[in-house]
């Protein structure tokens, strides 16, 4: 993250104790077309609004039950549903996962769930997979198929990569493990109790805000843009929807950020005992060797210890920020590649810390 846009969101927020205000104006810094956030403290909506446009054509408003895909904030939402089959014994964090580099030697340590949801199987991040800029995801098989035949990067639980393979795999795990789509399995035992009705995956959904790409700019540039790059709209691009396939589990599902702000009060320990124990949602923020925790990236702000964790699909980019010691959190989606929904989710804790 740029330190200078931090420090500016910082002081703009002890100037502007008005959040829907510091909203207006991160959202307008970044140049990013809407934003949607929810701040939670003590088991409250201290905050909830949105700023700007989800489709600027139609100059139809941004608002916290508008729909954005929430790339990788997928990870934590599947890494709820694998403790949910570890609680139910369905699972065991420490079960080795089979059909993966296959061609080991004998010796060599498994790979578990534990390492998958932490990010330390030795998995790579994309794989051989190109899917960014052909839109061509695997699905299941051929998932299977490069997971069976793959080399680690390391010696399982021994380092930290990140890896949306990882979490690919930990869908298929879930599929076998329970009969059933990942998606559905999703919605009936996490999204369904949780009352988290704009949420699901894969997609495409309905009634989605558009994702724009930044002002003049094809990312990463005009000779080698992302596929799904769509018409012209002013001087953005509109950003295409490609199903993930395979890959939903690590960064296909989509979501509002009032449902979200639902996640993250139940990450918090409030409600939803009956998807996840407060204990086992506490573990999920508890180091693993890889430095992170199960499926949360663990961090301190200004000395505050917090788990957060980010996405990115098609142009929508999204935020989850929580401080369990402060019981604050923080939720927020944007609609532009060239949106930094970390800094106002930093930007917000930090007000909300105030308050």
């Amino acid at each position: 993250m740029n330190s200078l846009f931090l420090l500016a969101a910082f002081a703009g927020a002890a100037a502007s104790p008005d959040l829907p205000t510091l909203l207006d104006e991160l959202r307008i810094a970044q140049d990013v077309p809407g934003v949607s956030a929810v701040v939670i403290r003590d088991d409250t909506v201290l905050f909830s609004g949105a700023s700007g446009f989800a489709d600027i054509e139609s100059a139809t408003p941004m608002s916290t039950d508008t729909k954005l895909y929430i790339g990788s904030l997928s990870k934590v939402l599947t890494a709820v549903l694998v403790l949910q089959l570890v609680e139910t014994q369905r699972l065991g964090l420490d079960d080795p996962v089979p059909g993966i580099a296959l061609g080991r030697p004998d010796a060599a340590p498994p790979v578990r769930v534990s390492h998958l949801l932490s990010h330390s199987a030795g998995l790579d991040r994309e794989g051989d997979f190109n899917y960014w800029y052909t839109t061509e995801f695997p699905d299941a098989g051929a998932l299977d198929r490069y997971l069976e035949t793959t080399q680690l990067l390391s010696v399982p639980g021994a380092g930290m990569h990140y890896s949306n393979i990882a979490y690919g795999a930990l869908g298929r795990v879930i599929e076998r493990t329970l009969g059933q789509s990942y998606g559905d399995a999703l919605r009936s035992r996490v999204l369904e109790p949780l009352h988290m009705n704009a949420t699901g995956a894969p997609g495409p959904a309905a009634d989605i805000a558009n994702g724009y790409t930044p002002p003049n700019r094809l990312l990463p540039d005009s000779a080698r843009p992302f596929a799904g790059v769509g018409r012209r709209v002013g001087d953005r691009h509109v950003r295409l929807y490609h199903d993930a396939r395979a890959m939903s589990p690590a960064f296909g599902a989509y979501a509002s950020a009032r449902d979200l702000g639902t996640l993250a009060r139940f990450l918090l320990g409030h409600g939803g005992d009956t998807v996840l124990s407060r204990r086992m949602r506490l573990r999920m923020r508890e180091p693993q060797s890889s430095g992170w925790g199960l499926g949360l990236k663990l961090q301190a702000i200004g000395g505050r210890p917090v788990a957060r964790h980010d996405g990115w699909f098609a142009a929508h980019r999204s935020h989850v920020l929580l401080d369990a010691d402060s019981d604050i959190a923080v939720v927020v989606l944007a609609n532009s590649d060239s949106a930094s929904p970390q800094a106002i989710a930093e930007a917000l804790y930090a007000a909300a810390l105030r308050q």
